[in-house]
């Protein structure tokens, strides 16, 4: 029998979600393959100068600024006839900025090379068709929707989020036995069942208290500073978690601003027990990306998808929206509106938690390791 020698787990880091599914993945792998090397990094650091700080930054500064010309790129680069100009465009930028990434790959020639973003997939299968690489690509699509980007001939396995994405990666030209559905790669600590009441006593908050939680991803973006005046309208009582990731000047405006609010407020910055602040919680209000989204599944946390980007988190809501999983608003005064209902009619919110619930799959980077091995050994 043949054994994996060397294993590569690459992400981009422009937007968390793509960090932490890879994330994800490396946690278990050392325990499914113990006798592989195994290296986790950001293709972005194999990358031009100008490549890597740009790369996130327009990024950032198109779902910030301006979100509605990010969704007519996202819609459009999913044309087929677009798509196949574009690559043009993308071969030519890869080749000038992404030259140490691909010597890189044909000196160090990985067994298997599990990728949770489209750029690496787009370099590593150039190589592949040129026979300068021999590796086995899996990718993990990590949205509820399979834009173009995300085919490429050349990857081996497309892991999909759910069964609902197979017609159209079918579509895409993916053939039936080159996908499979085990679920979106979160962290293993999301399989554990906690106790609510001992997670908010350790967590400082009231045991008895309805706990919201509001998350702006890892840059902290979004109208969560509106959101804060809007929750406070709410007469009920209830706590708040808000987590701020990098945004360190959105934490120190919310903390000051929150200190003599009328509910309790507990804000946080960059966090790292994210599977204890959903556990305690009783509703999270939120972006739909498509890690968060995943995470709450694992943790029957109903969701309040606030003001999704047009492109891939208006996907991942309206997948959510579909399976009775989630409730869309677009203000937060929408947002409050929804909580203000679910506090009135409990049964709603017990709806959804049972809907977001049937979505969970919190063992999919133990499963998708477990069968990437089962695949190399019976090809070896």
């Amino acid at each position: 029998m043949s054994f994996l020698t060397k294993i590569f787990i690459i992400y981009t880091d422009a937007g968390a979600g793509h960090r932490r599914a890879a994330e994800a993945l490396d946690k278990v792998t050392g325990e499914v393959f113990p006798e592989a090397s195994v290296s986790l990094f950001d293709v972005l650091n194999y990358t031009t100068p100008l490549f890597k700080k740009s790369y996130p930054a327009i990024y950032l500064f198109m779902v910030n600024r301006c979100p509605w010309l990010f969704g007519i790129g996202y819609y459009l680069t999913d044309i087929r006839a677009v798509d196949r100009f574009v690559r043009i465009f993308r071969r030519i930028t890869n080749s000038i900025h992404c030259k140490t990434f691909a010597k890189y790959l044909i000196n160090e020639q990985p067994d298997l090379v599990i990728t949770t973003h489209w750029l690496p997939n787009e370099i590593i299968t150039s190589l592949k068709k040129r026979r300068k690489l021999g590796s086995f690509l899996a990718t993990c699509i990590t949205d509820y929707y399979p834009h173009a980007f995300w085919r490429n001939r050349g990857v081996d396995l497309y892991i999909a989020p759910n069964e609902d994405l197979i017609p159209r990666l079918t579509k895409l030209g993916v053939a039936p036995e080159k996908a499979q559905t085990f679920g979106l790669p979160i962290d293993p600590e999301f399989e554990l069942h906690q106790d609510k009441v001992a997670i908010r006593k350790k967590l400082g908050l009231d045991p008895d208290l309805f706990t919201i939680l509001i998350t702006s991803g890892g840059f902290g973006v979004g109208p969560i500073k509106e959101l804060v005046a809007e929750i406070e309208k709410i007469e009920a009582s209830l706590q708040v978690q808000v987590v701020c990731g990098k945004n360190t000047g959105l934490r120190e405006e919310l903390t000051a601003h929150t200190k003599k609010a009328r509910h309790r407020f507990q804000i946080y910055g960059f966090v790292t027990n994210m599977d204890e602040l959903m556990g305690a919680s009783d509703i999270l209000i939120s972006k739909s990306g498509g890690l968060t989204s995943t995470e709450a599944m694992a943790k029957n946390l109903p969701l309040i998808i606030l003001y999704p980007i047009p492109g891939q988190e208006f996907s991942n809501s309206e997948f959510l929206l579909k399976h009775g999983a989630g409730v869309r608003a677009r203000s937060a005064k929408q947002a409050r509106l929804a909580l203000e209902s679910v506090l009135a009619e409990p049964s709603k919110l017990d709806l959804l938690r049972k809907n977001i619930g049937k979505l969970a799959r919190p063992n999919a980077a133990r499963k998708i390791i477990t069968y990437l091995k089962q695949v190399y050994q019976k090809g070896a």
